[in-house]
């Protein structure tokens, strides 16, 4: 497509948050614009006229990068708007502008092709753009008529409404909605509205290394320990952090994600030693990360710097006893809502066996966010697989059947660590592994065939087993945004506790868990004050500790079925009761424990079933099913 001239004035650029790149400069009224006349070239090399006037009747600017993970998201809706407003050279123009002035032309269109990327593409190198767009986010657009003047700015649609939050599909079009009514020369109600992603910031320029913090001092420890482990060439992590300017160049929004304490990704309670493998940071470190970021961003002395982590180029614990694969590559599409695709494989061992760790490999890391690994000797996950034409089955949260074990699963930056004492989950002969791996589309599309490593007991004392508690009750009224539910499990029996795994869907905002013991003192077990279903885990205690007989386990969970749910699946909010599917809601809570008598593992396991069992019929009994 040839490209008509085009323009770029900026008028009525208003409620530009204040940590803002901008801030001092984006204090403009109505009557003020900024006028801009100059040429640029995109990725494919084609220059591009930025010019006061256009005979576009609208005209589409998009800040991107290829690093943020939302931005990336977008990769394909952009691509649709653009094959949709090309039917008509004369309405609408979309031009994509590169917001990382620190890569090179050749970077950015090896990118372009890789991510299938088909709307032009302006390279900005100067910053010249975005000083006089001033975008704050990354991804954010503007739409601007044919005078030249800004009729819309802000998101492309309202799938993210908060950081860390994803609908599974937008409700609104608001890109979109804007631009049919610019077309139309209609007013836009909505002229305005808050862009969600990365911060739009430009490179430091380097510092002495006298400066009070330094990256080579002060933050590469931090990063090292904490960051790198995903963060680094082909990790899950969508950018690498191995370098001075890896993290100086987005540094206030690594300040922003620790601050808020998205990154690193660990939803418990920050109770420092109380789990294995916790990534959290301290207080000081979130700090010391905000500071470096609002100042100079100095690199400092090479001497500082401290060598980067090593890593395992295998398997972290030595070759593997068993090696389970997805049995054929499965493609993740570059758009869309997330998938939780469920994988069978049949396995042969020539004897029940315990399990002491597994080490998950993702085929591509860019898009499996997380796997559990359930075993199934029902044959039900079976007949799901062969009602689908693609590999595996589709499900939502759970595997779509009652699993008759688990022996564990994966999220970014978990270690394997065998279990202590010679325990192990059991994996018996005969039974299936069902592979869930939950697939976040990177923007590009791309083919997974991930693998397990399994460990085996060396020498078996006894078996770890999981317990749960749950409620069917649940009722969540549209518009609800504090409602709280409970369940409780008794134990029959002393068990040593060694994990626990929460679960709710997309209305869940907080959950607790406590034991509450005979003699009338309590234990916290967990505390998930920001639920997050797309960051789910298994809680390993660092210390293993035994309960006694009679011990209740409570769990309290709270929901929020608002429109001010950035999550909430459904708008306008609608009414929420337990169930399977996206719209539905869950509790649940997961134990992996051990009793001191192997005999009694039935005992409890069959108390938990039973309990189950009841908990379920009468949920089917008032739901008529």
């Amino acid at each position: 497509m040839k490209w008509i001239v085009s323009c770029l004035i900026v008028c009525s650029l208003v409620a530009i948050s204040s940590d803002s790149t901008w801030a001092e400069e984006a204090k403009l009224t109505a009557g003020n614009a900024l006028t801009l006349n100059m040429t640029r070239q995109d990725s494919q090399g084609n220059v591009h006229a930025i010019s006061p006037s256009s005979r576009k009747a609208a005209r589409v600017y998009v800040f991107v990068t290829g690093e943020c993970p939302i931005s990336r998201t977008y990769f394909p809706v952009l691509n649709d708007l653009y094959k949709s407003w090309g039917k008509n050279e004369e309405d609408v123009e979309l031009i994509g502008i590169w917001a990382d002035v620190t890569q090179s032309p050749q970077v950015v269109a090896q990118f372009a092709k890789d991510f299938s990327i088909e709307f032009p593409i302006l390279l900005d190198r100067d910053a010249s753009l975005g000083k006089a767009l001033k975008p704050t986010t990354v991804p954010e657009a503007f739409v601007l008529n044919h005078h030249g003047e800004v009729e819309y700015h802000g998101r492309i649609d309202d799938r993210f409404l908060q950081l860390g939050a994803r609908k599974p599909e937008p409700s609104e079009d608001t890109l979109k909605l804007a631009v049919d009514n610019v077309v139309a020369g209609l007013k836009v109600v909505i002229s305005e509205t808050k862009p969600v992603g990365c911060y739009y910031e430009l490179p430091p320029a380097r510092k002495p290394a006298e400066a009070e913090l330094t990256f080579n001092r002060d933050i590469a420890p931090i990063l090292n320990a904490n960051c790198v482990v995903c963060h680094r060439e082909g990790e899950v992590g969508p950018f690498t952090l191995t370098s001075y300017m890896d993290a100086a160049k987005r540094a206030r929004q690594i300040a922003r994600v620790v601050d808020q304490k998205l990154m690193p990704p660990w939803k418990a309670a920050q109770t420092h030693g109380e789990f294995e493998g916790q990534r959290t940071l301290t207080d000081h470190e979130i700090e010391t990360i905000k500071q470096w970021a609002t100042s100079d961003r100095a690199e400092g002395e090479p001497a500082d710097l401290p060598p980067l982590p090593t890593f395992a180029s295998d398997w972290a614990l030595g070759e593997p006893d068993l090696i389970l694969e997805m049995p054929v590559d499965f493609t993740v599409p570059a758009g869309g809502p997330d998938i939780f695709q469920n994988f069978v494989i049949p396995y042969d061992v020539p004897e029940n066996k315990l399990v002491a760790t597994v080490e998950f490999k993702p085929g591509d890391a860019s898009v499996v966010h997380h796997s559990l690994l359930f075993l199934d000797n029902s044959g039900r996950a079976r007949k799901l697989d062969d009602k689908t034409p693609e590999p595996g089955y589709s499900t939502f949260g759970g595997p779509g059947f009652a699993p008759a074990g688990s022996i564990g699963g994966w999220s970014p930056g978990k270690m394997p660590r065998r279990l202590p004492d010679g325990l192990g989950r059991m994996m018996d002969k005969g039974f299936d592994l069902v592979m869930q791996i939950h697939y976040h589309p990177s923007g590009k599309e791309t083919t997974d065939r991930s693998k397990v490593g399994i460990y085996f007991v060396d020498k078996p004392k006894n078996e770890a087993f999981a317990i749960w508690t749950s409620n069917f009750d649940l009722d969540i009224p549209a518009g609800e945004a504090n409602y709280r539910a409970k369940a409780v499990y008794k134990l029959p029996t002393d068990v040593t506790m060694l994990s626990c795994i929460p679960h709710m869907h997309l209305l869940g905002q907080q959950m607790t868990v406590t034991a509450q013991l005979p003699d009338g003192t309590t234990k916290q077990l967990i505390d998930v004050p920001q639920w997050d279903f797309n960051w789910q885990d298994e809680y390993m205690f660092a210390e293993p500790f035994k309960l006694p007989a009679g011990t209740k386990l409570e769990v309290v969970a709270r929901f929020d079925n608002s429109s001010e749910n950035p999550s909430n699946p459904s708008t306008p909010p609608q009414r929420v009761t337990f169930g399977e599917e996206t719209t539905d809601e869950m509790l649940y809570c997961f134990f992996l424990v051990a009793t001191e008598d192997p005999k009694m593992v039935p005992l409890v396991e069959g108390d938990v079933l039973t309990q189950e069992v009841m908990r379920r019929a009468a949920y089917r009994l008032r739901k008529g099913r």
